[in-house]
């Protein structure tokens, strides 16, 4: 029977595997909607009529959003099961992106694209997570391949599609595609994946001065690199957010190595 199981464990079903595929086009998904609306800023400024300074927030705040969520995995991972925190994810971007699709103005499409944001940092590093939960040691490259070939293939064709859905339909469908295989990957993905245990303790242990921290930082970081090709990177306000992100990053580092639940772990 051991060695049964043993063989059994080494040997991941094609329920496993297509739950995993499943996982990838989440990942697909989100690094895909990066550079498609990147292509297609002007259309969507003409259409809300929003200018050009107030434009740049659309791709700044999915960023900031996705960077601030790709650290936080780990901790999501554990509270909630790698099986669940992807339903979640993809569930929230896919209704995120209808939110983008109908938004009527820059503060509702804004809003919609933070979530967009921090909902994708979720499913890009939840996928190579997913290489080494679901599978054996004998399959981590062939799984990181797979993983890594469909992270590469979607800033290739990005531009590409963006463009061919913005000509061929309209600027709402550079969201609107992400409906169907959002929904599937959702409904699906609960049947195929190992069923775990969760540990929503986990939240009330969480850090928050750390959250906090972790966000103003990547934040600041982000808004800074930003500004600097405008403004300069001498100019008071890129300089100001620059070092507040470093001193930032660096408090949080000492925090989260002497906390006893840390945020992300460092070691």
């Amino acid at each position: 029977m051991s060695a049964r199981a043993d063989q059994q464990a080494d040997s991941p079903s094609a329920a496993t595997w297509a739950g995993f595929l499943l996982m990838c086009l989440g990942m697909f998904m989100a690094i895909l909607d990066i550079q498609v609306v990147a292509t297609s800023l002007p259309t969507i400024q003409r259409a809300l009529t929003i200018s050009p300074s107030a434009m740049s927030w659309i791709q700044t705040a999915y960023l900031i959003a996705e960077v601030i969520a790709i650290p936080l995995t780990g901790l999501l991972t554990h509270a909630l099961s790698l099986r669940w925190l992807f339903v979640i994810a993809v569930s929230l971007f896919t209704i995120a992106s209808v939110g983008c699709a109908f938004s009527g103005g820059f503060a509702v499409l804004l809003t919609f694209r933070v979530l967009q944001g921090f909902s994708g940092g979720v499913l890009i590093p939840a996928v190579f997570s997913a290489v080494f939960t679901l599978f054996p040691a004998r399959l981590h490259p062939v799984a990181t391949t797979i993983g890594g070939a469909i992270a590469v293939l979607a800033p290739t064709v990005g531009p590409v599609v963006g463009g061919w859905i913005t000509q061929t339909w309209s600027w709402p469908w550079l969201f609107l595609i992400n409906l169907v295989p959002g929904t599937i990957a959702a409904l699906v993905t609960p049947l195929l994946l190992p069923k775990e245990r969760m540990h929503l303790r986990a939240f009330s242990r969480l850090d928050k001065s750390s959250l906090i921290l972790l966000a103003a930082a990547l934040a600041s970081l982000m808004i800074g690199l930003k500004e600097a090709p405008q403004r300069g990177w001498a100019s008071m306000l890129c300089l100001s957010l620059l070092i507040g992100s470093v001193a930032g990053i660096a408090l949080l580092i000492r925090r989260t190595l002497r906390a006893a639940d840390p945020i992300a772990q460092l070691t």
